[in-house]
């Protein structure tokens, strides 16, 4: 599934996904500078997390939550081995049954063995994104 978008449709894009998705492990890929952190930041506010968000690219982990829900938002570009997963306690998180946004999840996809959808975010011309959303089915 494809969806189109500029920044000032973001809303537009969470929604598609929340209304494609298969479950709450979402992986998000994409070049630097795509687009992948400020889409999670409006995926984790449609869900009712108000609170400032950042990348968790040097903490490679953010956890959100709020009464209703906890997110784990991941960053795995600084990853260089499978074992570093250990240390953030990867494989509780995936298990958990709460949101779970990871990007760059390229170290992970092998160990993933739940459904999840994959996002990926391609730059195209004018500002605009375009958005592929696949399911994955494994159970």
């Amino acid at each position: 599934m494809k969806f189109n978008y500029r920044l000032p449709e973001i809303l537009d894009a969470s929604k598609f996904i929340f209304e494609n998705i298969n479950s709450k492990i979402i992986l998000f890929q994409g070049d630097l500078g795509s687009g992948k952190t400020t889409l999670i930041k409006f995926l984790c506010a449609d869900l009712g997390i108000n609170e400032n968000m950042s990348s968790p690219t040097f903490p490679i982990l953010n956890i959100y939550k709020n009464e209703k829900t906890t997110i784990y938002h991941a960053d795995l570009y600084r990853l260089s081995n499978v074992n570093d997963l250990n240390e953030i306690g990867f494989f509780d998180i995936i298990n958990s049954g709460e949101w779970v946004f990871i990007e760059w999840p390229n170290i992970v996809l092998d160990f993933i063995n739940k459904p999840h959808s994959i996002v990926s975010i391609e730059i195209l011309e004018n500002n605009f994104r375009k958005l592929h959303l696949k399911k994955n089915e494994l159970q």
